[in-house]
């Protein structure tokens, strides 16, 4: 099948008849009926300007050229800038199993955070009254085998009481009328009967927000759980556990606070309005849980899987690459389930038994391999496998008998190409084809553009391969055409990891044009995900760019959120031959142009990218159809080049949908620095 690219041609030269321009009525504002944009203004489509550059761009409907993969536009997930504990996750409170730990600092970016966790980090403790006690970290009577560290307060006085508060992450946010699960375990040894705790929700200055008083504690481990509904809002609440015992340990463990109102009402869930956001996306799939995070800050703190699923008292917190620590609460069950809720394929991301390159370079012996690979046959069997399983049992017993329906596999992160790569990737990748040949297998690239373990990737025969850049705007400017001469005789491209390192228009812009030379090759670009997704202000790792900034209250959704969604919410289903003609050579547009037919919805998707100083006036001719609607629906997304959005100007840069006259024939003018798209419908 011949693939026509969109070419700047000279009309003069190819002697092209250019028609004469049509009036356009005036354009009117309403919303949008497939996605949700935030409606601004109207698009200008005045008469033609003095200051513009004209253009033809002829798109020919009735030929196809390739088909543009159903799974195109997705989500990368990785627990960085506090992503998932503190973020996506909806745990309030901090450290609650006392499992933070120090690591030595390897590299300079963890110098200066690796070194400040330990198993008191966001707890003070309590003395109230006259009371006083002591505390330690301990590990003689843990809760579990994954869940060694407990806190012992010793009481010397009552008083008032004693006990400990938590911090939550720089503070807890409660709202007034809302309901939090409280849940913890505990145990009093050589104390009296019938002593309790009292849990409350506090501020700054001891103001108790509500609280809830326990039964009776007992001299072995149980679990205690209540509700607290807020009084009162705040963003620096704390929760507290106290206890007026007169004498004795009382031992704490797994302490946990969660708002009812989770996405979807899940327990153990997400917070709503992070989640909502990323299905705001409409993604196809979701890559988690890394990243760098995959491989861990060495082999011994490399993300394990099941580590992350069964009982969340009974999994193992880890310190993560990005030197601070995950409890794992968001685990793969988590990740599988999130999937379902928003319609996405899940793609989990695993190990193969070597460290992050860019760290201290660890790799397990040969001998050892065979657990890694194991854990890839396991967790395609607690996707898939039946209740009748070990890990599609567990599955099971956790809430969700039938399977998940994984499809793909991803093995290996931005690995570097070295000899212990090239000698364990194939046995991953033999055992996972042995065993279940329908699992499609993603390999991985290596690091950057030159992708240099895509020759390998080819010789194994992996379905895709996954490469990954961060570069500046003119890099994606430049190399929007990357993809038009690639090789089309191996995997397939995975795009799993890029952005233009900035968060202004001009980066979305940049990124624009980039997406609408993978749409063009969209026969061997099979999915693409912008990253990293999620940044907390006040803990930003990766300063470069972020798709979704928040905070406590809430979020901003960038400039490039908005084209990600934009291209994802009209995606089409297969790509039409299309060009650019432009008389004057020497005012050549920064133009690029992608047009799809989405088949359902019977309506032509032309995605128009100025990425220069100067408006376009643009003739745009549709050929091969008979009749099409007369109102068209544009969205656009333009404004200063340096514009970005932050959480106390959130929409200084939004889309803007509205309605213009269209037709067979019909002029629309393309402000500079902008992205649109326009829908056709098809009579």
């Amino acid at each position: 099948m011949n693939r026509i690219k969109s070419v700047l041609l000279d009309r003069h030269s190819h002697k092209i008849q250019v028609k004469p321009r049509l009036n356009i009525m005036n354009t009117i504002v309403r919303s949008s009926c497939l996605c949700v944009f935030a409606l601004a203004g109207a698009v200008s489509a005045a008469a033609v300007g003095s200051n513009a550059t004209p253009v033809q761009i002829q798109i020919d409907c009735a030929k196809p050229t390739v088909e543009l993969s159903p799974y195109l536009y997705g989500l990368f997930f990785e627990d960085i800038n506090y992503g998932a504990d503190g973020g996506l996750y909806a745990e309030l409170v901090q450290n609650r199993s006392f499992e933070y730990f120090n690591i030595e600092p390897r590299d300079r970016l963890r110098e200066k955070t690796a070194g400040d966790m330990n198993p008191m980090y966001a707890w003070e403790v309590i003395e109230r009254g006259g009371g006083k006690c002591q505390t330690t970290v301990s590990r003689w009577t843990p809760l579990n085998r994954a869940n060694e560290n407990y806190l012992t307060i010793y009481i010397d006085k009552p008083g008032d009481g004693v006990g400990v508060a938590n911090l939550g992450y720089d503070g807890i946010r409660i709202a007034k009328g809302e309901t939090y699960d409280v849940s913890l375990y505990a145990l009093l040894r050589d104390g009296d009967k019938d002593e309790s705790l009292v849990v409350s929700l506090e501020g700054e200055d001891g103001t108790v927000y509500g609280s809830f008083q326990t039964g009776s504690l007992t001299p072995s481990w149980q679990k205690y759980s209540g509700t607290i509904t807020a009084s009162q809002s705040t963003d620096k609440a704390r929760l507290t556990i106290v206890t007026k015992a007169k004498k004795g340990k009382l031992l704490l463990d797994m302490v946990s606070l969660f708002p009812q109102k989770t996405f979807k009402g899940r327990k153990n869930g997400l917070r709503p309005d992070l989640a909502q956001a990323l299905a705001d996306l409409h993604p196809k799939f979701l890559r988690f849980p890394g990243g760098c995070t995959v491989h861990g800050y060495g082999l011994a703190q490399a993300y394990r899987w099941k580590d992350s699923v069964g009982d969340v008292a009974k999994r193992r917190a880890n310190h993560t690459t990005w030197g601070y620590h995950e409890t794992l609460g968001l685990g793969y069950y988590e990740y599988f389930q999130f999937c379902e809720d928003i319609g996405a394929a899940p793609l989990p991301v695993l190990p193969v038994g070597v460290s992050c390159g860019f760290n201290f370079y660890e790799y397990a012996d040969m001998d050892e391999l065979d657990d890694w690979i194991q854990d890839v046959l396991d967790l395609i069997e607690f996707a898939n496998g039946s209740v009748d399983s070990k890990w599609g049992g567990l599955r099971a017993r956790m809430g969700h008998p039938e399977p998940f329906g994984l499809k793909y596999i991803c093995l290996g992160n931005e690995e570097h190409d070295k000899p212990q790569v090239r000698e364990r990737f194939p046995l991953f990748v033999e055992a996972v084809k042995k065993a279940h040949p329908e699992i499609m297998i993603i390999g991985t690239s290596g690091i950057g553009a030159n992708i240099p373990l895509y020759p390998l990737m080819k010789k194994l025969g992996v379905h895709s391969s996954d490469e990954h850049y961060y570069n500046d705007p003119a890099w994606f400017i430049k190399n929007q055409n990357r993809f038009d001469t690639v090789d089309r005789n191996g995997p397939k491209r995975f795009v799993g990891e890029y952005a233009s390192n900035g968060n202004t228009l001009f980066n979305a812009i940049a990124e624009a044009v980039y997406l609408t030379g993978i749409e063009r090759n969209g026969d061997i670009v099979e999915m693409a995900a912008y990253a990293p997704l999620l940044a907390h202000v006040d803990h930003v790792h990766w300063g470069k760019a972020n798709m979704i900034y928040f905070d406590r209250q809430g979020l901003v959704k960038t400039p490039n959120y908005y084209v990600q969604q934009m291209f994802s919410c009209s995606k089409g289903d297969v790509y039409l031959s299309n060009r650019v003609l432009s008389e004057n050579t020497n005012a050549t547009p920064n133009l690029a142009v992608s047009a799809t037919r989405d088949n359902s919805a019977k309506e032509i998707i032309v995605k128009l990218v100025n990425y220069g100083d100067q408006k376009v006036d643009a003739d745009i001719y549709l050929e091969g159809v008979t009749q099409v609607v007369r109102k068209t629906e544009v969205t656009l997304l333009a404004g200063d080049p340096k514009a970005v959005n932050t959480l106390q100007h959130p929409d200084v840069v939004v889309p803007k949908t509205t309605v213009l006259k269209a037709g067979e024939q019909f002029e629309y003018r393309i402000p500079a620095y902008s992205v649109q798209i326009i829908r056709i419908g098809m009579e």
